[in-house]
């Protein structure tokens, strides 16, 4: 495709400029015929979020020019080309250079033609030296030689070393710059298993099990929301992890559940099938956009015991008592940088203090709600103790009422995950589990006498 690389920069200054990676990079794609440019397409784009802190330490090893001091569009044209020249080894480094510098010179007016003179300098240069470039060491600094060789901020580094040690945090950084997995939900609710499997084998899809039943990851397949069985509602993109939590919910047939944040409508719809349709799950969320996103993958996927209400949950109200509470909620994300890799960029240390004042709020206000002997499941996607483990305990220490259920038995019969887990809560590493990092508690209320 004709200028892809300007396709690309210019869509990585959107993400810089806030836009959700995962959702840009889908409405792109949708723009591009040929397979190949959309696999290219894919590869750089991610490839320069996931690294870029370690392609500005290349770049600014071999500029004389500070990176602060450089055109937006110059930095992220040289981020895609030494992106290509350390990273992709079919791409020549000639045609790396060119389409590269022909990018900037795309976006920028003619008469910056001083910025894309720049832009070739260096990135000759480097592709001269590059050979000679030194990286810290772990004897000089553990917390520079992780966070430049990863690509991590040091906040997450320093974060990640104080909670997991060397060994566990280098584990998960590497799992964090893989790939985002594609995994299917088989759903139910619209056809047999048996007919599911033979859809996708009849598109060429191929699959693999996972530690979970009902969750297939897909090998190859390149518009996994255009496969018959998408289409028909049989399946649903969700990670394992995420699956996990409606799971060691354990919802029965004909409850009253209540989801705190439900939006998009991934563990909503599974506890729905988890239920066969039955009862009732009263289905929260702040905004009406996201419930009309919540609202399409209900009827899309077939669920009809759902009943959506736009309120925000740190201030919801509401007589009745629930046999379940799912209070998957808001959190800094740090368990999905492989699914969104703009999050080690875009968060900073402060977000994972105000996330604990809202997920300690919003169960603050909602404990009241569930019946004696009902159950109410915490989850996280996110890897930091103040949202986790210290908010849990926090809550069970001002309310004496509420008990920590052991999770360990639980997962062994919803699960193939075979963990040596001491505590009662669960947490999820990525590098030690194949899947996002996610944390767990199942909190009970306790039957008054």
């Amino acid at each position: 495709m004709k200028n892809l690389r300007s396709k690309i920069l210019k869509a990585l200054l959107r993400v810089e400029s806030g836009s959700y990676s995962n959702l840009l990079l889908d409405s792109e794609l949708k723009k591009i015929k040929d397979q190949r440019d959309k696999n290219l397409f894919t590869e750089i784009f991610y490839g320069v979020i996931r690294n870029k802190l370690y392609l500005d330490y290349v770049i600014e090893s071999f500029s004389k020019t500070p990176l602060h001091k450089m055109d937006k569009e110059v930095l992220t044209g040289l981020r895609i080309g030494v992106y290509q020249l350390f990273f992709l080894d079919k791409i020549p480094a000639r045609a790396a250079i060119y389409e590269s510098v022909e990018a900037v010179k795309l976006i920028l007016p003619a008469s910056r033609k001083g910025a894309v003179s720049f832009t070739n300098g260096v990135l000759r240069n480097i592709n001269r030296k590059g050979n000679k470039l030194t990286l810290p060491t772990k004897t000089e600094s553990k917390k520079e030689y992780l966070s430049v060789k990863y690509s991590y901020p040091i906040w997450i580094i320093k974060r990640f070393l104080d909670q997991y040690g060397f060994k566990k945090t280098e584990k998960i950084l590497k799992a964090g710059n893989k790939r985002a997995e594609v995994i299917y939900r088989f759903n139910p609710l619209k056809m047999e298993k048996n007919e599911f499997e033979r859809l996708m084998d009849q598109d060429g899809i191929k699959y693999e099990n996972t530690f979970l039943d009902s969750f297939y990851r897909l090998k190859e397949v390149n518009n996994p929301a255009e496969t018959q069985v998408f289409k028909n509602g049989a399946a649903y993109i969700q990670g394992t992890s995420a699956g996990l939590a409606s799971l060691l919910l354990d919802p029965k047939e004909n409850m009253s559940v209540l989801d705190l944040a439900a939006a998009p409508g991934g563990k909503t719809t599974h506890l729905a099938v988890l239920m066969k349709n039955s009862g009732q799950i009263t289905a929260l969320d702040v905004s009406q956009s996201r419930l009309n996103l919540i609202r399409e993958n209900i009827e899309r996927l077939g669920v009809k015991n759902v009943v959506l209400k736009m309120e925000d949950a740190v201030k919801y109200q509401d007589s009745k008592k629930y046999d379940r509470i799912l209070a998957d909620l808001p959190c800094s994300g740090l368990g999905l940088i492989a699914s969104k890799p703009e999050i080690k960029w875009e968060k900073s240390e402060s977000v994972i203090k105000q996330m604990a004042s809202l997920q300690y709020d919003i169960l603050s206000n909602n404990l009241s709600k569930l019946k004696p002997g009902g159950k109410l499941l915490y989850s996280t996607c996110t890897l930091s103790q103040e949202e986790n483990q210290d908010l849990i305990n926090r809550i069970l220490t001002e309310n004496n009422n509420f008990e920590l259920v052991n999770i360990n038995k639980i997962l062994e019969e919803v699960s193939a995950l075979n963990l040596k887990n001491e505590n009662k809560y669960l947490e999820l590493l990525p590098g030690e589990v194949d899947s996002e990092g996610f944390f767990y508690a199942l909190l009970k209320k306790v039957e008054s006498d």
